[in-house]
C-alpha cells in the first residue's frame, strides 16, 4: 500500500491531477483495476483471522506476487538508475511535440548501495534506451584499458566484453525504453519490455529483495511499442 501511495504522489505531482485520480492511476500501473480495486484484496488480507494465518498467508503472497508481476526486481533497478539520470537532469524528459534529439551519454553512480553505471541513447520517435550496469568495476573490465574500438567507451548498451567475462566485473546488467511522446513511462510491464537482462549469479536474491524505488517524473509501466 504504501508503495503505490508513494506512485500517486509522483503522478500527482507530475501530471498535476486530483489526489483520488493518481491513487487510480497508480493502483492501475500496479496492475490492479482501481484504487478500490486494491483496498478490497488488502482488506481481505487483513481481515483473516490469527487462527486463519496459513490462509492470510497465502493472501499476502498472491498480493505480492500480482505487484511483483509489475515491478519486477529487474524494472526496479532500471527505474532506480532512471531516477538518477533524471535528478541529475542528464536528458529532457519534457520535449515539444516534434521536438529532436540526439541525446547520448554515461553516469557513475550508486544505485541501490553499489557503484553502477547508466547509460542513455535517444533512439527516435522521442524514446531513449536507458541501460543500467549494476555493481559495476571498472577496474575489473577485460577492456577498460585497450585502445581503439577494444577500449569500452560506453557507446553500447552492453559492456563490450564478451558475456563470459560479465560476472567479473558486473553484477546485473539491465536495458529498457523510456517513452516520452504519448506519455512518460518506462514501457512494458514486469518483465516485459525488459530488452537486454543479464543477472550474476548470487544477485538475483538481493535484486529481488531489494526496497521498491519511487518513480521521479515517470510511471513505471505503460504500452510497449514493439
Amino acid at each position: 500500500m504504501d508503495y503505490i501511495k508513494r506512485v500517486a504522489k509522483s503522478i500527482k505531482k507530475s501530471q498535476n491531477i486530483s489526489h483520488t485520480e493518481a491513487l487510480n492511476k497508480a493502483s492501475i500501473s500496479c496492475g490492479f483495476q482501481n484504487w478500490n480495486h486494491f483496498l478490497n484484496l488488502s482488506k481481505n488480507v487483513s481481515k483473516e483471522k490469527t487462527t486463519e494465518r496459513s490462509s492470510r498467508d497465502i493472501a499476502e503472497v498472491q498480493l505480492n506476487k500480482e505487484i511483483l508481476s509489475v515491478i519486477s526486481p529487474q524494472r526496479n533497478l532500471l527505474m532506480a538508475g532512471l531516477n538518477e539520470l533524471i535528478k541529475k537532469e542528464s536528458f529532457k524528459l519534457d520535449l515539444q511535440k516534434n521536438e529532436d534529439t540526439d541525446e547520448h551519454g554515461h553516469l557513475f553512480v550508486d544505485i541501490l548501495g553499489y557503484p553502477s553505471v547508466v547509460l542513455w541513447r535517444e533512439i527516435g520517435f522521442q524514446e531513449v534506451e536507458i541501460s543500467v550496469w549494476w555493481k559495476y568495476n571498472h577496474s575489473l573490465h577485460p577492456q577498460a584499458n585497450l585502445t581503439g574500438n577494444s577500449k569500452e567507451n560506453f557507446r553500447t548498451s552492453e559492456p563490450l566484453a564478451d558475456r563470459k567475462y560479465y560476472k567479473k566485473f558486473v553484477g546485473a546488467v539491465i536495458v529498457g525504453w523510456l517513452e516520452r511522446r504519448e506519455g512518460k513511462f518506462l514501457q512494458g510491464k514486469g518483465n516485459e519490455g525488459i530488452l537486454k537482462k543479464y543477472v550474476r549469479r548470487g544477485e538475483k536474491t538481493e535484486l529481488e529483495n531489494a526496497p521498491l524505488v519511487d518513480a521521479i517524473g515517470f510511471e513505471p509501466t505503460g504500452l510497449f511499442y514493439v
